[in-house]
């Protein structure tokens, strides 16, 4: 399976979540946006909300990245921040604005999302995700004691 030169399985993965950033950050630059913008949208408009302390994002920004994301949607009058201090948790919500803006920006990751997996086919695409899929539920079922 593998050969004196190739690389780890993780080192593939890490370069390609890598490329998908630079790719999508490149893509969304336009409308002054990055990745972390749009998982932030997207958590929002699948939820209703997004709790920040929740965001996936986080596993890949600073705290002070992260703020700045956030931070640069509420200038924008697209987001609000609802502190919720019984849960100290903080919400974020869409403004009208933020849902009107939504779409458009949605339309922007599709088609980005659409041209950098335009050279494989959706067979392969389902297989990748079937493998990885499986590969992360038996890793996390794993008994390590």
């Amino acid at each position: 399976m593998a050969n004196e030169t190739s690389y780890g399985f993780g080192w593939y993965l890490k370069e390609t979540d890598l490329a998908m950033t630079r790719y999508m950050d490149q893509n969304l630059q336009k409308i002054g946006l990055t990745r972390f913008h749009w998982q932030i949208m997207n958590r929002i408009h699948l939820s209703g909300f997004a709790v920040k302390e929740k965001l996936y994002a986080r596993n890949y920004l600073g705290m002070e990245e992260l703020n700045e994301a956030i931070d640069s949607l509420v200038r924008r009058g697209w987001v609000r921040i609802v502190k919720q201090t019984e849960l100290d948790e903080t919400k974020l919500q869409f403004t009208e604005a933020g849902e009107k803006m939504f779409p458009e920006v949605a339309a922007k990751v599709k088609e980005a999302g659409e041209q950098m997996f335009a050279p494989i086919t959706k067979e392969e695409y389902e297989t990748t995700v079937n493998i990885l899929s499986r590969l992360i539920n038996h890793m996390n079922a794993k008994d390590f004691e």
